[in-house]
């Protein structure tokens, strides 16, 4: 009998099942993944080491999806703001798997060489050093936030009181994904202003 020309399973095949069912809504759980993969459990240990093995691939497996590439010559400010766009994108196509991203190290060279951009990024703009990698998570942590909150109900406020103060403002004020995408831009606006003040 011929083999097959590609491998039965491997972590990218592992790791894209793995999304698939959390994103539609299912737990992580090994026993019904290695069931929809139709493997057993030992040939699925055999390709990542357990859960947290599973979780690292399925983040390999979307920093791929998601790449940035700064290109030459870009100005500083042009190159971070794609590059937490990626974070952003990624995170909000795929909130249910952030969840179980955010309880496990980043060491996969992908998703390194992600990060590492966005610290040149940060390091051509001329911020100190000593608050580069301070900076970096304060963009990952906000991407994060602003993601999670696209899961939030489509009005976030309603007054019972007639005279809140927020009554009229909340008039004129977007809804659903118009308000989210609008919290993640002047968001993102206001961070860079808080780095450009503390550079030079």
């Amino acid at each position: 009998m011929a083999r097959p020309v590609s491998p039965l399973l491997s972590p990218e095949k592992i790791a894209s099942a793995a999304i698939e069912m959390v994103d539609a809504g299912h737990e992580l759980k090994i026993q019904p993944l290695a069931k929809k993969l139709g493997v057993s459990l030992s040939s699925l240990y055999h390709h990542v080491d357990g859960r947290e093995g599973i979780i690292q691939a399925m983040r390999e497996v979307l920093s791929r999806q998601y790449e940035f590439n700064p290109s030459i010559g870009e100005a500083w400010r042009d190159s971070l703001r794609e590059g937490v766009n990626a974070l952003w994108r990624l995170y909000s196509d795929h909130p249910r798997v952030m969840i179980h991203l955010l309880g496990v190290t980043i060491h996969e060279s992908d998703t390194m060489r992600l990060y590492e951009s966005l610290v040149e990024c940060l390091q051509k703009s001329g911020l100190p050093d000593s608050e580069v990698l301070t900076t970096l998570e304060v963009l990952d942590a906000f991407a994060f936030g602003a993601a999670l909150d696209a899961l939030s109900p489509t009005t976030i406020f309603a007054p019972k009181d007639a005279g809140s103060p927020m009554s009229e403002l909340l008039r004129q004020h977007p809804s659903g994904r118009e308000r989210n995408e609008l919290l993640y831009k002047r968001g993102l606006d206001i961070i860079f202003a808080g780095i450009e003040s503390r550079i030079g």
